[in-house]
């Protein structure tokens, strides 16, 4: 297929996308109006977090507190990793707040809310493989020293995981909520 054939193609399908059908469907502004706030103010919530932690890390890193246990390279990584977060969430509320469902058309709306359920997809699995990362190096490192300390972590962590379910599950409605049809 030869460029002017493409372009041909994509003009016709346009043409089609841009024709109403005869189901015509509106949003549920009310919904999707709760459902927008409660993702931003929850990535709101997280830049604060991670930026504040990111600076708290690297201070600790840089002042060489409690080496011992808690490496300088791990907190210096630790601090890069909530940075870069920061950093990502700020995306993700900007995509957020670009969605707007009195103003937009049905399909661009979908549009946006599916870039912004795929870039939160992505970016947690990253987040969570660095995690892992952070948590397998520092584990290795404290089992060395105490075994008592390794098992407060996993004890911890476990405790996350049962929170991050709760929140994540509130999460994904809010998400489906974005969406919601009268």
């Amino acid at each position: 297929m030869n460029l002017d054939e493409l372009k041909k193609s994509m003009s016709t399908l346009d043409d089609v996308l841009a024709q109403k059908s005869g189901d015509t469907f509106t949003f549920n502004t009310t919904t999707c109006d709760t459902a927008q706030k409660r993702i931003a103010r929850l990535y709101r919530k997280n830049i604060l977090m991670c930026g504040v932690l990111a600076v708290v890390f690297l201070l600790t890193g840089i002042g060489g507190v409690n080496e011992e246990i808690f490496p300088s390279g791990l907190k210096f990584f630790l601090s890069i990793f909530l940075g870069v977060s920061a950093i990502w969430y700020t995306c993700l509320y900007f995509k957020t707040k670009k969605i707007n469902v009195l103003t937009d058309a049905p399909m661009e709306t979908m549009n946006k809310v599916t870039s912004l359920r795929l870039s939160a997809l992505i970016g947690e699995i990253v987040l969570a493989i660095c995690l892992t990362v952070f948590f397998t190096l520092l584990l290795s490192h404290l089992w060395n020293l105490a075994h008592y300390k390794v098992w407060l972590i996993v004890g911890a962590l476990f405790v996350a995981l049962i929170y991050s379910g709760i929140v994540m599950r509130k999460t994904i409605r809010d998400f489906k909520n974005l969406t919601a049809l009268d």
